[in-house]
């Protein structure tokens, strides 16, 4: 048995309210099997299974919620010639983070910046009449 694939990433980051999926499959050996998703957080521990299909099975989560936040693993488990056989994956840790900073950042930053160029703006359409200072120092070198 060559034991469970993983997600490349130990750890992984999932928005809250977003879709996720964990996929879990193994190296075709005997056809058949299933997966059983591990779950298992700080306050509660929960198990899903599914069948295995083309030796994979695809666990959604359809709105993460902090709930979801904990570490997980495969566990494949197959019953061949009257004998049992599993093997679990390694951990995947997913952390639900909140959207809301950041959405926030997305736009004050851009906010800022233009009140920063309409503030430019307004404060050279004032200064029009006036030379800048450049310009002044400017005519002088050229008039001596």
């Amino acid at each position: 048995m060559y034991g469970v694939s993983e997600a490349q990433q130990q750890r992984a980051p999932v928005l809250r309210r977003s879709t996720f999926t964990i996929s879990c499959s193994i190296q075709p050996q005997y056809p058949g099997g299933s997966f059983q998703l591990t779950f298992t957080s700080s306050n509660s521990a929960h198990n899903y299974t599914l069948p295995a299909v083309n030796h994979s099975a695809h666990f959604l989560f359809p709105a993460a919620e902090p709930a979801h936040q904990g570490s997980y693993s495969c566990v494949y488990h197959l019953h061949v010639f009257n004998h049992n056989f599993s093997s679990e994956s390694r951990r995947l840790s997913i952390t639900v983070l909140d959207p809301r900073p950041l959405i926030i950042r997305a736009i004050v930053l851009p906010l800022t910046l233009l009140l920063l160029n309409v503030g430019l703006y307004f404060y050279c359409k004032a200064n029009r009449g006036q030379m800048p200072c450049r310009q002044k120092n400017t005519e002088l070198a050229q008039e001596e």
